[in-house]
C-alpha cells in the first residue's frame, strides 16, 4: 500500500508524494480547515498513521492517503454558495452551528465540493430567513 513521504503546497493546493513515487493532489476547497489556516499553520504538520495520514495538531486535521485518491472537482457555481455570497458579512461558523453542522461540512457544500441533500438544502434556506426576520424584528425594534 502506498505510503506519504512527503506534503507540500503550492498554488491552492496540497501536494503528497508517495513512496512509490506517485505524486497526487486536493484543492484546498476540499480541506476547509486547511484552506482557513494560516501559512504557517498549514506547514506545520507531520506523517503518522506509518505515513497513511497528515496531522496538523494547531487546527486538529488528520487526513488519511485515501483522501487523495479520487480527484476532487471544485464548483463555486451551485445554490449554497449563491445564497451565502450574497451575505459576506455572515459568520460562517455562527451560521453552521445554527445548521446543527460543523462549518467545514457547510463549507464543502458551498465549494461544491459535496451536494446537500434536498432536506440539508431546505435547511439552509430556513435558517437563511430565520436570521433575516430576526435582524428585521431587532431593527424594528429600535
Amino acid at each position: 500500500m502506498n505510503t506519504i513521504t512527503k506534503a507540500w503546497f503550492e498554488n491552492r493546493q496540497i501536494f503528497i508524494l508517495t513512496n512509490t513515487g506517485e505524486i497526487y493532489s486536493q484543492p484546498l476547497e476540499v480541506f476547509p480547515s486547511l484552506l482557513d489556516a494560516t501559512e504557517s499553520q498549514r506547514n506545520e504538520f507531520y506523517i503518522w498513521d506509518e505515513g497513511h495520514s497528515i496531522r496538523w495538531p494547531n487546527i486538529d486535521e488528520d487526513i488519511h492517503i485515501s483522501n487523495f485518491y479520487e480527484k476532487a472537482i471544485v464548483n463555486y457555481d451551485n445554490e449554497v454558495n449563491t445564497l451565502l455570497s450574497k451575505m459576506p458579512w455572515l459568520n460562517l461558523t455562527e451560521f453552521a452551528n445554527m445548521l446543527g453542522m460543523h462549518k467545514s461540512k457547510l463549507d464543502r457544500f458551498r465549494y461544491g465540493i459535496w451536494t446537500p441533500s434536498t432536506e440539508t438544502l431546505r435547511n439552509i434556506r430556513q435558517k437563511i430567513a430565520e436570521a433575516g426576520s430576526a435582524m428585521c424584528a431587532a431593527a424594528s425594534a429600535s
